[in-house]
């Protein structure tokens, strides 16, 4: 079992759903108190302001998290760590990251409308979200970031 875990660990994808598990977590630790405990209800027309606040709040948390598990990680090659630690690097890897979050934005507010608000609901909604974002992060990442 120890081996295989090893074996898993080599591939670089493995690795990613890792750190972006990660930084998930820590983002669900700051969306979910900012949307259900220490914000009061606000919306804008149709839009769900308090929600579209956390969510922004818990990605840049997200963010940070998983461009510093990226770096030392995830992309570990000689190349890529010199690739990852430009400011021009950090900033595609926010720009694929920004996307991300209008994806999540955009998917949260969607389902929200389509399938109503609550608790439980949305951190369904997130779970769901995360999944095509993630994988919409990695290859972001490695298009965009890896040609710095």
């Amino acid at each position: 079992m120890i081996e295989w875990i090893k074996k898993m660990w080599r591939i670089e994808g493995i690795r990613y759903l890792f750190a972006g598990g990660t930084a998930f977590v820590f983002d669900k630790l700051v969306t979910t108190p900012l949307c259900i405990h220490f914000m009061p209800e606000l919306f804008w027309g149709k839009l769900d302001m308090r929600n579209m606040i956390a969510v922004t709040a818990g990605f840049l948390v997200g963010l940070l998290i998983n461009n510093l598990l990226s770096m030392y990680v995830v992309f570990t090659s000689e190349s890529q760590k010199k690739k990852g630690r430009s400011s021009r690097a950090f900033l595609a890897f926010s720009v694929v990251g920004v996307i991300g979050l209008l994806l999540s934005i955009g998917g949260n507010q969607l389902c929200i409308h389509l399938f109503g608000g609550g608790e439980m609901k949305e951190l369904l909604y997130n779970v769901l979200i995360a999944i095509p974002v993630t994988g919409w992060n990695y290859i972001g990442r490695k298009l965009f970031v890896g040609k710095q």
